[in-house]
C-alpha cells in the first residue's frame, strides 16, 4: 500500500511538473510572441532562426537610425515640405505599405515557429490575439501614413497646375523664390453652386507674402471696384486701352472686379487662348492693374469648402465685436429678415464651420468693407489655427473639404517650397488693409471712380518693406497698422461712400458671400441671384456705419 501511495506521489509529481513546464513555455512562447511582434527579428530568434532575426534586427536599427538623423539634421520646415512632392509622397507610400507587409508576415512566422506543439484551441487563439494586437501597435500607423501620403498626393494633383497665361516663370525649383522676394497670391471666395451660372468671386483678397521673412500683409479689395486698368502684359490692354469702363446703359454690376471672372472669357476668349484657368487669369489682371503689383498665383476656394475646412481644423477662436446675424436677408424696400440665430459677441468665441462662415459673410446690418474686414480675422484665425500636430490627426476630413472645393494654378513641382513658406509664414507678422470707404475717401475717391495712379502709389508705399533698423513698440505699431487698415489717417465722411457698394444679393446659406447691405444703395445683381427674390434698387434705411477698426 505504501508502495501504491508512493507511485501514486510521484505520478501527481510529474504531471504537476509537466503542467509548471507547459506553463513556462505557453508563457515564455506569449512573450516572445508579443516582442517579436513589437520588434522584428526577436521572435525569429528566440525560435532558433539567429541568422535571420539578427539580419532584420540589423536593418531596423539602421533605418531608426536614419530616421533620427533625418530628424534631428533636416529642418522641420524642410522636411514638412515634403508633404508637397508627389514622387516623394509615392516613395513614401509606398514604402510604408512594404514596411507594414513585412512587418506582419515576420510576427506571423514568429508566432507559428514559437507556438508549442500540442496547444489547445483556447491556449492557440489567445496567442493570435496577442501577434494582431501588438502588430497593430505599429501596422496601423503605418497604414494611416500610406492612406494620409496617397491622400495628399492625389489632392496635391487635383487642385494645382492648370495651363496659366499668368503664372511667372520659375528657372530653378528647388529655389523658387530665389527671384521672387516677395510672392502675391490672390485669394478668392467662389460663389458657385446649385442654381448660379458661373462663378462670382465676391471675397478678393491679396496676400503679399515676404519670401525671406514670412512677413505678411494682406489687401482686401472690394468686389465693386470699378474702371481699372489692365496691365500693359495683358492683351486685355489693347482690347481695353483706357481700362474696363462701362458703357452707356449697361448694368455697373457686370463691369465690375467680381465680374471680370466670368464676362471677360466669354466677352474675349480669343485673350485666353491657351489658358485653363481663365476666369483666374482675367480676375489677376484685373488686379495687377488696380493695385498696380504683380500677382503671382491664386487660390479660389468655395464657400462650402470654407465652412467644412474649418470644421476640420477643429473650429476658430476669435474676439467677435457684436452678435452677427446668421441665415437672414434683405427684405424689399428696405430691412431684413429675422435671423435664424447669432454668432454672439464676445471674446475668444470658438467658432465651427458654419459660424466662421456668416461671420465672414454677413452683411445685412453692416456693409461690404466691414465685411472685408470680419474676412481677414478669419483668415488670421485659420493661420494661428493651422498646427502640423492638428493636420497630421484631422488630415483626412481636411483633405477632404479641400479635394473638391479648391483651385489654385500653383503648379504641382511648387508645392514643397509653397509648404515650407506657409510655414515660415505663421512665425512671421500679419498686417491688414481694407481699401474701404474711408481708404478711397482720404483719395477724394470712391470705389466705383477711383484715381488708380494715386492708388499705386498708396500700396505701393504700404508694402515697400519696412526699414529694420528703426524699432517700433509693438503696440505702437498695432495702432499705425489699425489705421493704416481702416484709412483713418485722412478724413472722408459719407458723402464719398460708393453708391454701388452692395448688390443686394440674397444672403443664403448655400450662396456666396453675399449679404445685402442695409446702409447702402443695393443695384439689381441677376447674377448673383438668378431668382431675383428680395432684390429691390431702393435706398436701404441709412443706418450708420459700422467702423471697421472694431472688428477683432
Amino acid at each position: 500500500m505504501d508502495r501504491a501511495r508512493g507511485r501514486r506521489g510521484a505520478r501527481a509529481a510529474r504531471l504537476q511538473s509537466r503542467r509548471r513546464q507547459r506553463q513556462q513555455r505557453y508563457g515564455r512562447f506569449i512573450g516572445f510572441t508579443a516582442l517579436g511582434s513589437l520588434i522584428p527579428g526577436v521572435g525569429l530568434i528566440a525560435a532558433g532562426k539567429r541568422r535571420l532575426g539578427t539580419f532584420l534586427l540589423v536593418m531596423l536599427g539602421f533605418v531608426a537610425a536614419a530616421a533620427l538623423m533625418a530628424v534631428v539634421l533636416i529642418p522641420n520646415t524642410r522636411l514638412l515640405s515634403y508633404g508637397g512632392d508627389r514622387q516623394m509622397l509615392l516613395l513614401l507610400g509606398a514604402g510604408l505599405v512594404a514596411a507594414a507587409l513585412v512587418w506582419l508576415v515576420v510576427a506571423l512566422i514568429s508566432h507559428r515557429l514559437l507556438e508549442p506543439d500540442g496547444l489547445p484551441p483556447g491556449k492557440r487563439l489567445g496567442g493570435a490575439l496577442v501577434v494582431v494586437m501588438a502588430t497593430s501597435l505599429v501596422v496601423a500607423p503605418m497604414s494611416v501614413g500610406a492612406n494620409n501620403a496617397f491622400t495628399q498626393r492625389d489632392l496635391i494633383g487635383a487642385i494645382s497646375g492648370g495651363a496659366s497665361l499668368t503664372t511667372p516663370e520659375i528657372a530653378d525649383n528647388k529655389d523658387p523664390w530665389a527671384d521672387i522676394p516677395t510672392l502675391n497670391l490672390l485669394l478668392l471666395g467662389s460663389d458657385a453652386g446649385d442654381g448660379r451660372e458661373g462663378a462670382r468671386p465676391d471675397t478678393l483678397i491679396v496676400a503679399s507674402i515676404d519670401t525671406h521673412t514670412g512677413d505678411t500683409t494682406t489687401i482686401s479689395l472690394p468686389r465693386n471696384l470699378m474702371g481699372f486698368p489692365f496691365p500693359e502684359e495683358s492683351p486685355l490692354s489693347a482690347i481695353y486701352p483706357q481700362g474696363w469702363l462701362k458703357p452707356a446703359g449697361e448694368d455697373d454690376l457686370e463691369y465690375m472686379l467680381n465680374a471680370t471672372f466670368r464676362n471677360l472669357p466669354a466677352l474675349h476668349p480669343e485673350a485666353f487662348e491657351g489658358s485653363e484657368k481663365r476666369g483666374a487669369d482675367a480676375t489677376k489682371w484685373a488686379v495687377e492693374g488696380a493695385l498696380g503689383i504683380d500677382i503671382d498665383y491664386f487660390m479660389m476656394v468655395n464657400l462650402d469648402g470654407f465652412s467644412a475646412i474649418v470644421d476640420a481644423l477643429g473650429g476658430v477662436t476669435m474676439d467677435v465685436p457684436r452678435d452677427i446675424p446668421i441665415g437672414n436677408k434683405e427684405l424689399p424696400g428696405g430691412g431684413c429678415t429675422t435671423p435664424r440665430g447669432y454668432v454672439h459677441a464676445g471674446d475668444n468665441q470658438h467658432l465651427d464651420g458654419t459660424q466662421a462662415l456668416w461671420f465672414a459673410r454677413s452683411r445685412c446690418g453692416a456693409d461690404d468693407y466691414d465685411r472685408m474686414a470680419r474676412q481677414q480675422c478669419v483668415i488670421s484665425a485659420m493661420v494661428d489655427k493651422i498646427e502640423p500636430t492638428r493636420l497630421l490627426t484631422q488630415y483626412q476630413s481636411l483633405a477632404a473639404a479641400t479635394k473638391d472645393m479648391v483651385e489654385t494654378d500653383v503648379p504641382e513641382e511648387l508645392f514643397p517650397a509653397l509648404i515650407e513658406l506657409m510655414i515660415t509664414v505663421q512665425s512671421g507678422t500679419l498686417e491688414s488693409l481694407t481699401l474701404d470707404r474711408s481708404f478711397f475717401g482720404s483719395m477724394g475717391t470712391t470705389s466705383a471712380n477711383p484715381d488708380y495712379e494715386q492708388l499705386h502709389a498708396r500700396i505701393a508705399e504700404y508694402l515697400e518693406p519696412s526699414d529694420p533698423d528703426e524699432a517700433t513698440d509693438p503696440d505702437d505699431a498695432s495702432d499705425t497698422d489699425t489705421s493704416r487698415a481702416t484709412g483713418e489717417d485722412s478724413e472722408s465722411d459719407d458723402a464719398s461712400a460708393d453708391p454701388q457698394a452692395d448688390d443686394g444679393a440674397e444672403n443664403s446659406v448655400d450662396g456666396s458671400l453675399d449679404s445685402p447691405s442695409a446702409t447702402e444703395t443695393a443695384p439689381d445683381d441677376t447674377g448673383d441671384n438668378p431668382a431675383g427674390e428680395g432684390e429691390t434698387e431702393d435706398e436701404l434705411p441709412d443706418d450708420e456705419p459700422v467702423e471697421t477698426d472694431a472688428i477683432c
